[in-house]
C-alpha cells in the first residue's frame, strides 16, 4: 500500500512572543498546505523528489524561485537533548538526504541546529524586504515518529518495520508567502494574480448598460472585471482603480458604445483608444494562456 500520501490545508497556532510577530510574516495563528507521505527506504528518493518538483513548480508559478535559495538543516551532535533518535539513526538519515539532494542536482548549503527533532530537513529559504531571511517552504525526512505512532508495514522480507515520514508544504505558509509576494511585486501583480483585472468606468449613467455587457463578456471569458456604478465622478472613479493597482482600466461613453470599443488605461501607464471589445478580451485570455504554457513548458 506505500507510498501513501496525505494532504490537508491545517490552521495552526504558535506561541510567538510578542516581539517576533510583524505583519503576515510571522503570526501566531497561520494556514498551511502540507502533507504526510509514508514510504519505505526505497521509495525516498522518488517521493522527496516529487515534493521538490511540486515546490519548484509553485514557486515558479508565482514567480518567486528565482528568489530562493536551497538549505539542507542538520542536527547539532553537540546539542542531543534538541533530538530523539541516536546518533548513527541521525547520521545515517543525513548520508541518505545528501545523496538524495545531490542526484536531484540541488545546489544547496548545509547547516547545523536546524533540523526538526525528529529528522533533517530541506528549507527553502528566502529573505523578505526588510532583509531577513525566513522559511518558505520545508521538506522533511521522519525517521522517528512513526515508530512513536505504531505505523507499521510487511516488508518484502515478511518482517514488519516502520516507513519513512515526509513531511511537506507546497506554497508554504499562505499568510507569509502572501506577503512574500506583496514585497516582491510592490502590489503590481501580473495579470493572472490580480484580485481584480479589469475596472471599468462608465463616463455617464447611460452607459451603464454596455459597460455591465462589457464586465459580463468579460467575466463569461474567466477575467475578473467590475464596474463602478458610483455617484462619484469619472476621474474619481479612474482614481480608485488605479490606487487598487488594476492591471486595466476600461472607460466607457458614447463613442465605445456606438463602435463596440473601448479606452484603455493600463498600469504601465499607456493609453490606447478605441480597442475592440472582442480583441481586448482575446488579448487578456492571451495573457493568461501564455503563463500557463510557459509553466506547462518547465514542469
Amino acid at each position: 500500500d506505500l507510498p501513501l500520501r496525505y494532504n490537508e490545508t491545517s490552521t495552526l497556532f504558535r506561541n510567538e512572543s510578542s516581539g517576533e510577530m510583524h505583519g503576515l510574516i510571522r503570526v501566531r495563528q497561520f494556514t498551511i498546505s502540507e502533507g504526510h507521505l509514508a514510504c519505505t527506504p526505497e521509495q525516498l528518493e522518488e517521493e522527496f523528489a516529487g515534493c521538490l518538483a511540486l515546490a519548484n513548480y509553485m514557486l515558479d508559478t508565482l514567480g518567486l524561485l528565482e528568489d530562493v535559495k536551497f538549505r539542507f538543516s542538520k542536527w547539532d551532535p553537540n546539542n542531543r537533548e534538541k533530538y530523539i533518535g541516536d546518533a548513527d539513526e541521525w547520521e545515517a538519515v543525513q548520508d541518505t538526504m545528501r545523496k538524495i539532494l545531490n542526484s536531484l542536482q540541488i545546489n544547496y548549503i548545509e547547516e547545523e541546529g536546524e533540523a526538526a527533532f525528529y529528522g533533517p530537513k530541506l528549507d527553502i529559504q528566502i529573505k523578505n524586504v526588510f532583509g531577513k531571511e525566513d522559511t518558505l517552504i520545508t521538506i522533511q525526512i521522519d525517521f522517528q515518529l512513526a515508530e512513536r505512532f505504531g505505523m507499521v508495514y510487511t516488508d518484502s522480507d515478511g518482517q514488519q518495520k516502520h516507513p519513512y515520514v515526509l513531511h511537506r508544504t507546497s506554497i508554504g505558509c499562505y499568510e507569509r508567502t502572501l506577503a512574500l509576494l506583496i514585497e516582491k511585486y510592490a502590489g503590481k501583480f501580473p495579470l493572472w494574480l490580480s484580485p481584480l483585472q479589469v475596472g471599468i468606468v462608465p463616463v455617464h449613467e447611460e452607459h451603464g448598460a454596455y459597460a455591465d455587457q462589457l464586465a459580463a463578456q468579460l467575466q463569461a471569458a474567466g477575467l475578473r472585471a467590475k464596474v463602478d456604478h458610483s455617484n462619484g465622478t469619472m476621474g474619481n472613479k479612474v482614481k480608485s482603480f488605479r490606487q487598487k493597482l488594476t492591471p486595466y482600466i476600461a472607460i466607457v461613453g458614447e463613442q465605445e458604445r456606438e463602435t463596440g470599443t473601448v479606452s484603455l488605461r493600463v498600469r504601465t501607464g499607456t493609453q490606447l483608444n478605441g480597442v475592440a471589445t472582442e480583441a481586448f478580451v482575446a488579448g487578456c485570455q492571451a495573457q493568461l494562456r501564455t503563463h500557463a504554457k510557459a509553466l506547462q513548458e518547465r514542469f
